[in-house]
C-alpha cells in the first residue's frame, strides 16, 4: 500500500480537527478557532511521524498524543477534563466507524495512528462541514448538562474601575454571540448594566429605548468599548441589544469567562437574577 505523507496529514489534520469541533460543541465550551486549527494540524503532524515511526503508534502513545490536542485546544477551560473526554469518545467513534466501513469495503482505512482515505480533497472538506453542521447546530451543548451542573451562579464583572457580583441564571436559549469575535454573551438587567456603565447609560437610556440611539447618546471613552448586537425572540421579528465589552468576567472558581455583556430588560425573572447565561 502507497501512503503519501500530504494526504496523511491532510485527511488527520481534518478528522482531528471535526472531533475537536465536535467535543467543544457537545460540551458546550466557546473555543478560539485558531487554538482549535493548531490542535488539528498538531495532529496531523503526529500521525505523519507515528508512518515514519511505528513505535509512535502505541496505544500508550496514542493516547498521550490525544491528551496532548486537548491541551492544545481546550487547556484553561473550566470543564477541561469533560472536554477531553468528549474528544476521546467522538475520536473513537469515529475511528469505529472507518474500522467497520473499511472491513465491509475491504479497504483499509486506518494507517498507523491515524486515518488514510484516498479519496479527493473536495470530498474530504464536505465530511467534515457536515459533521461541523451535525455537532455545532443539533448537539451543541447536549454534554455539558448533568447533576452537577449549576442552575445558578455568581461571576464579578469589572468595567472601567466598576465592580459588581452579579446572580446569573444559567438559560441553554442564550445562544447570543458577538458578531465579530463569536465570543459569548452574558443578558444583564438594565439597573445591573446601568450600575457598571455608570450615570452616561441611565441618561441614555432614559431618552431612548433604541439600542442604536442608545449607543449615540453616549460618550466616546464608553462608546468605542460597545457595539450592536442583533437578537430574535418568539413573538418578536428581531431587534438590537446594546453590548459592551468587561475588562473581565470572573467565576465563583477563579476562571476567568471571555465573554461580552449586554443589556438586557428591566427584570428578569422577576428581580430573582441580575442576568442570564448560555455558557
Amino acid at each position: 500500500m502507497v501512503v503519501y505523507l500530504d494526504v496523511l496529514f491532510a485527511v488527520n489534520a481534518l478528522m482531528d480537527g471535526a472531533s475537536l469541533l465536535a467535543a467543544s460543541a457537545l460540551g458546550g465550551i466557546h473555543t478560539k478557532r485558531l487554538r482549535l486549527l493548531f490542535a488539528a494540524l498538531l495532529g496531523g503532524g503526529y500521525a505523519v511521524l507515528a508512518a515514519i515511526l511505528p513505535p509512535l503508534s502505541a496505544l500508550p502513545v496514542r493516547l498521550l498524543a490525544g491528551i496532548g490536542l486537548c491541551a492544545a485546544a481546550f487547556v484553561g477551560q473550566p470543564n477541561f477534563v469533560r472536554v477531553c473526554a468528549l474528544y476521546f469518545v467522538v475520536a473513537a467513534s469515529f475511528a469505529g466507524l472507518a474500522s467497520a466501513l473499511g472491513a465491509v469495503s475491504g479497504r483499509r482505512l486506518l494507517f498507523g495512528a491515524g486515518y488514510y482515505f484516498a479519496v479527493p480533497l473536495r470530498v474530504l472538506l464536505l465530511a467534515a462541514a457536515a459533521g461541523y453542521a451535525l455537532s455545532g447546530v443539533l448537539l451543541r451543548g447536549d454534554a455539558r448538562h448533568g447533576p452537577l451542573r449549576r442552575e445558578v451562579e455568581r461571576v464579578r464583572i469589572c468595567f472601567a474601575g466598576r465592580e459588581c457580583e452579579v446572580r446569573l441564571l444559567h438559560d441553554t436559549g442564550n445562544v447570543l454571540a458577538e458578531p465579530v469575535s463569536g465570543r459569548p454573551v452574558i443578558v444583564l438587567e438594565r439597573e445591573m448594566a446601568c450600575t457598571l456603565l455608570g450615570e452616561p447609560l441611565r441618561a441614555a437610556m432614559k431618552s431612548t429605548e433604541d439600542a442604536a440611539a442608545c449607543l449615540a447618546l453616549l460618550p466616546s471613552v464608553i462608546a468605542c468599548r460597545c457595539g450592536l448586537l442583533p437578537y430574535r425572540v418568539v413573538g418578536v421579528e428581531g431587534g438590537m441589544l446594546l453590548y459592551f465589552r468587561p475588562d473581565s468576567v470572573q467565576r465563583a472558581d477563579g476562571a476567568i469567562l471571555d465573554c461580552v455583556c449586554a443589556v438586557g430588560p428591566d427584570s428578569i425573572g422577576n428581580g430573582a437574577y441580575d442576568g442570564l447565561i448560555g455558557v
